[in-house]
This record gives C-alpha cells, structure tokens and sequence, in this order.
C-alpha cells in the first residue's frame, strides 16, 4: 500500500513588512478624465502558501476575510480530500486572531429567531 501525502491545506507567514507598488486611480475635476499614478508605500503582508506550490500575498484585512488566519485542515495531496487526524481541525483556542464576538448556533436553530450561545472563554 503506497504511503499518503498529508499536508496542511495551506500554510500563513508573517506579518512582514514590504514596499508595495499598485496603481490609485483618480477623477480629474477639471478635465473630468480618469488620471492614473503609481504608488509605492510600505504595507504589512502576510504570505499564504499552498501544497502545491502556488502562494499568496494579503493584507490583514483579507487575511481574515477569506479565513487563512485559522489553523488548516490537513488534507491527502493525491486525491485532495480532507484527512481526519484526530482532534479538532479548527483549534479556536490556540489563534490568536480569534474573534470573541462569533455566536455559535446549534444544529436545527439555524433559521430560527431565538436566543445565540455566546462560546466559552
């Protein structure tokens, strides 16, 4: 039986600080045409980085927005499905970007007008 290939789904470095460069688009008032400049600035940048070579640069802001500030599932590199490894895939307890204000709803209340349980610090 050949071995399985398990990994992490991705895996977040940072926060560094880099110089970026993007482009601010603007509205001339006088000749009401769209003005273009280049601007670099130094930003802090969190570099996400998948199995399969591919990575990704973000800020803070979308770092959080697309949930890579979480721990990550281990998932079989071959057939791409998420591994069972024991333990709970997402350790809330050890982020420390966790969000205190989540309110979990049980199964069956989604919907449902009613009172939320608050999680347990």
């Amino acid at each position: 039986m050949a071995e399985r290939r398990i990994k992490a789904a991705y895996h977040t470095t940072g926060p560094f600080k880099e110089m970026v460069t993007y482009m601010k688009c603007s509205m001339s008032k006088d000749t009401k045409s769209l003005m273009q400049e280049e601007v670099s600035e130094e930003k802090e940048t969190y570099h996400v980085r998948f199995p399969m070579g591919h990575s990704i640069r973000v800020g803070k802001k979308e770092l959080v927005r697309l949930g890579f500030h979480i721990k990550p599932r281990m998932i079989d590199l071959d057939s791409g499905d998420v591994v069972d490894i024991g333990g709970d895939p997402y350790d809330f307890g050890s982020d420390p970007y966790r969000d205190a204000d989540i309110a979990l709803i049980e199964d069956g209340e989604a919907g449902k007008g009613g009172k939320r349980k608050q999680p347990t610090l």
